[in-house]
């Protein structure tokens, strides 16, 4: 007797697609515009990039525009970005102003 196993695809949901499109389109705006800073020169402006992708995408999103900005730039950049955990960057979005 020969068993034979069939490779089972797994399937995503309408919430992981959308999860896959997103972080996708996220990836290409957050790429475009710091391509655009490094190329102005406005460095202050791609660190903002490279924090957003960080903690609106995920870390290897921050990562990678990290990495494409030491490699524009050069390794003699000092790169200063800001890391937060989920948590506290949920609250800071979360709070509002006073209502006066």
């Amino acid at each position: 007797m020969t068993l034979t196993s069939t490779p089972t695809t797994l399937r995503k949901t309408p919430r992981e697609k959308e999860a896959d499109s997103f972080h996708a389109a996220l990836a290409a705006v957050l790429t475009a515009g710091l391509d655009d800073a490094l190329e102005a020169g406005d460095h202050t402006k791609a660190v903002s990039f490279i924090n957003r992708g960080f903690a609106e995408g995920d870390p290897q999103l921050g990562c990678d525009l990290l990495c494409r900005a030491i490699e524009v730039v050069g390794p003699a950049r000092t790169w200063t970005v800001q890391i937060a955990p989920l948590n506290h960057l949920r609250q800071r979005f979360t709070q509002q102003p006073p209502l006066d």
